[in-house]
């Protein structure tokens, strides 16, 4: 049995984690270089573990012949090319569907607050200020207070919820669209049910915790983000194929809202390639000269507790399938 591992910084990885991959067999660990040129001995695997700044498409798995086994410590699975590993009979472990181990797992839904705050009351530029030697023009970064308002959870599924608890303890009033989630079980969690439509207008704050399927690829469109208030904002730590391909950037640019926060990007994908194409992007390109959008490279799961509970779970399962 080989066994190759994506990990550029070894020493970040959970070593009990490591010790179960190598309870199945040999441990490669796989440098950027070697996965750049996919090419070499440790090739010949058959387990693959994945971090998230790899697209692992057909040109890939074309490289790995005795492949058996991917596995990646994520709920979403756009980096893998699922319907050629199916079409393989690669069996895909992943975080999907586990949802008891990650309700314990809060990292996604405490930077949403992180980037939500960050995002109305101006932090990031305000230190920028700070850096370049300002100090006394403080009504630069006059921003908004969140007790009071009103935000809206696309998706209380189980981020979504973590969230909703957040902001209820800030003040806020929580309302959230979701098909799956009935009335009642909202109320539970002192939540309000809306429709999406709603849930654009009313809202100071929409953030989207919707998985990302073929069903929900682009479910939001231009015309959601028209609906905005001009004052409202919008943070997504989900998915940005959520959202219409370049519906926020016209929302931004037409000031439509007044800002977004966001964790994810078109294309973000392509992994390593995409630092290549990122300064085209118009989101990119529209960050450099204004003080509304805040992006971050898909750093949701990226703390060390979240990562090394999720590396070993996902060891563990690799163990268990592999017996």
């Amino acid at each position: 049995m080989k066994f190759v591992t994506l990990i550029t910084e070894p020493k970040d990885y959970s070593p009990k984690a490591l010790d179960l991959y190598q309870s199945i067999g040999e441990v490669y660990e796989l440098s950027e270089a070697e996965a750049v040129k996919k090419e070499g001995p440790k090739f010949n695997a058959d387990i693959l573990v994945l971090r998230l700044k790899y697209l692992i498409d057909k040109s890939w798995l074309d490289k790995l012949p005795n492949l058996k086994v991917i596995a990646t410590p994520t709920t979403g699975l756009n980096h893998v090319d699922m319907a050629e590993a199916e079409k393989r009979g690669i069996k895909i472990i992943s975080l999907r569907g586990h949802a008891s181990f990650l309700d314990k797992i809060t990292s996604t839904a405490e930077e949403t607050v992180g980037l939500m705050i960050a995002l109305v009351r101006k932090l990031p530029w305000a230190f920028e200020y700070v850096k370049q030697g300002g100090w006394v023009d403080r009504d630069r970064f006059r921003g908004r207070q969140l007790v009071g308002k009103t935000i809206g959870i696309l998706g209380l599924g189980r981020l979504g919820k973590m969230v909703a608890r957040y902001a209820q303890a800030m003040g806020m009033k929580v309302i959230a669209a979701d098909p799956n989630i009935s009335e009642s079980a909202m109320k539970e969690l002192g939540v309000e049910k809306v429709e999406t439509d709603q849930l654009f207008k009313v809202s100071d704050i929409v953030s989207v915790h919707v998985l990302l399927t073929d069903e929900t690829k682009n479910i939001f469109k231009e015309a959601h983000l028209k609906m905005m208030k001009p004052t409202a904002y919008l943070i997504n730590t989900a998915r940005a194929e959520i959202i219409e391909k370049g519906a926020l950037e016209k929302a931004l640019e037409e000031r439509w809202i007044a800002g977004a926060a966001i964790d994810v990007m078109w294309g973000e994908e392509g992994g390593l390639g995409f630092e290549q194409v990122l300064k085209n992007e118009p989101l990119w390109q529209y960050a450099q000269s204004h003080d509304n959008l805040l992006i971050v490279p898909h750093i949701g799961g990226a703390a060390y507790e979240a990562m090394w509970a999720t590396e070993e779970f996902i060891a563990d399962l690799v163990r268990k399938a592999m017996k």
